[in-house]
């Protein structure tokens, strides 16, 4: 079917398509023109002539956002959304994109965020909050310190800013309630054991999956409390303790076992959890140690290393610190130390790293609180020796970074011949994490590689039959999504060994159906700019740890979550419309 005719079945009015000037305003107002060869005034053009062939030349259809500002400023009121969703129909299958939206497609768990953003926009966060649960069990503890990679894929960026996913998110975990018990039903008792090695998010997440399969669960954690680095190496400033307590506790509730102060190789043993009954063993022990360097003065008194510090801050450890704190490192974790050093009584923090300002690893967010906060930084400077006086640190030298990565991307930073030398009371080295894998020692069967236990990462098993590992011992030092989705994956696959189908689905969460969607904006819709949520001010952050960042209010959170561009409905409305042309 030509473009022609099938424009005049679609529509009664054709003529009103053939009105357009080529005055160009509708190019000129798109926030997208240029993005694959995308323009709007040539398509409306090509209007009169054989389709999709002759729009494929001038840019596919899909690069459209929906915004609605072409039709906006069309002096003809031309329906210009519905010529493009129309040529969406019309365009061949191979050129159609995936049926997960970008936000969705770029969650390692796979998070339905148009779907739970379209609840929220229609006033029902308990709605939504649900639809996460599908995915994941810690709602609230994703809503502070996801990374958000949704949001840099969010097509709404395209038009101004992307839609604000992750406050969402934690707004939808914080009026959920007590929701939480949807999410646990339980399978059919399999009679079948397994054992998870430490309570972090991978281990919770694959802990409580299994329970959810119907197997019998016991975690084993070598700390006094579970959570992992979700409670020993992220600041209650950032995560307060009882949003943990509460979603951890929801975990186990579905009746998984937990036992503290249980290491893996010296209270309990591979084997012996074998001899136990124990069927499928998942080891998610973690990065929980510092990743140590070779340095001039190390180890000096007051020098500390970055996440040692932040778990003895998070036992209650809070008097380590006086007067000038010189931290080492660009990520987050030296971002989070140095928050912290201001907390528990330094007068004054400084942060160096080898990355210049740009290429530093931490979040904008992280670094652009620190710099509210007061904390120096000094990017593109690295340690050279650590100065002592009696035993003491008295001060630490550095040298200029002319370089991190060689041509080639890999790690190796060139160092210039300025120094400068800084007092500096205390000196914290934050420059990565390790995994203690010494429970593996005489183990030949798990190999380990670079510090990390080597895996199947299709499946997460090992080289011993029956133990599978994930999370930051085998996938690598990742964020707490990533940590979610691989205990997400391992269950799936230990459930197959325990005799299951190795489906973790759920779908307990109530869906907006795309039928009724129209895929009209309201005028204004493209310019709506993205809400801030608000955040403790700075008196009331100074010595204490109370949450910084705080909830979106419920107007804030319908108009944040009323920017989403549908990506997954414009998908589907195509899809509904070729298959009427056919």
């Amino acid at each position: 079917m030509d473009g022609k005719r099938a424009l005049a079945e679609k529509f009664s009015d054709v003529a009103m398509f053939r009105s357009c000037e080529q005055c160009g305003c509708c190019s000129s107002a798109c926030p997208v023109t240029g993005v694959n060869l995308f323009n709007v005034r040539r398509i409306v053009r090509h209007i009169e002539l054989d389709l999709p062939e002759e729009v494929s030349k001038t840019g596919l259809p899909w690069a459209c956002t929906t915004c609605g500002r072409c039709e906006t400023v069309c002096p003809n009121g031309i329906a210009i959304l519905d010529i493009i969703r129309l040529l969406r129909a019309m365009t061949p299958e191979t050129m159609v994109p995936d049926e997960a939206p970008p936000c969705a497609a770029a969650c390692p768990a796979g998070i339905d965020v148009p779907g739970y953003l379209r609840w929220i926009a229609r006033g029902k966060p308990e709605e939504a909050y649900k639809v996460i649960l599908e995915k994941v069990p810690f709602p609230g503890v994703l809503g502070r310190v996801c990374m958000h990679p949704c949001e840099t894929k969010c097509r709404r960026k395209e038009v101004n800013q992307p839609v604000a996913i992750c406050a969402l998110k934690r707004y939808a975990a914080d009026k959920g309630g007590d929701l939480f018990k949807a999410a646990l039903q339980i399978r059919e008792e399999t009679g079948r054991r397994a054992a998870v090695i430490g309570s972090g998010p991978a281990g919770l997440s694959a802990a409580f999956y299994l329970r959810k399969k119907g197997h019998e669960v016991t975690v084993f954690e070598a700390r006094p409390k579970p959570g992992g680095m979700m409670r020993y190496g992220i600041p209650c400033y950032r995560l307060p303790e009882g949003v943990l307590d509460k979603e951890i506790r929801q975990v186990l509730s579905a009746g998984i076992k937990l036992e503290t102060g249980k290491k893996l190789g010296r209270d309990i043993t591979l084997d012996q959890l074998k001899r136990d009954g124990y069927e499928a063993v998942f080891i998610a022990t973690g990065l929980q140690e510092s990743r140590r360097i070779e340095l001039e003065g190390s180890d000096l008194e007051g020098v500390l290393w970055g996440v040692d510090f932040l778990f003895e801050v998070s036992e209650g450890k809070k008097d380590m610190l006086n007067g000038r704190v010189l931290v080492v490192g660009g990520g987050n974790v030296a971002v989070d130390v140095a928050l912290t050093a201001l907390r528990i009584g330094a007068e004054e923090v400084s942060v160096a790293c080898l990355e210049n300002r740009e290429e530093m690893p931490a979040s904008p967010w992280e670094i652009e609180q620190a710099l509210e906060e007061g904390i120096k930084l000094l990017p593109s400077w690295g340690p050279h020796r650590i100065v002592g006086e009696n035993g003491k640190v008295k001060s630490i030298e550095l040298v200029t970074c002319t370089c991190v990565f060689d041509e080639k991307g890999t790690f190796r930073p060139a160092f210039g011949e300025e120094k400068k030398t800084l007092e500096a009371d205390h000196v914290i080295l934050a420059v990565g994490q390790s995994a203690d894998l010494s429970f593996l020692s005489g183990e030949e069967k798990i190999k380990t590689e670079r510090g990390l236990i080597v895996i199947n990462r299709e499946t997460h098993e090992t080289g011993m039959p029956g133990v599978f590992a994930g999370g930051d011992a085998g996938d690598g030092a990742g964020t707490i999504i990533n940590a979610v989705a691989a205990g997400r994956k391992a269950a799936g696959s230990m459930d197959r060994l325990l005799g299951g189908d190795g489906i973790i689905d759920d779908r307990f969460a109530e869906k907006v159906d795309a039928v009724s969607y129209t895929g009209k904006r309201d005028r204004g819709f493209a310019d709506l700019t993205r809400n801030s949520a608000p955040t403790l001010c700075l008196e009331e952050r100074l010595g204490s740890f109370k949450e910084v960042n705080l909830r979106f209010s419920d107007e804030q959170a319908l108009s944040e979550a009323g920017r989403c561009l549908q990506c997954d409905f414009e998908i589907k409305l195509a899809g509904r419309l070729r298959l009427s042309e056919r």
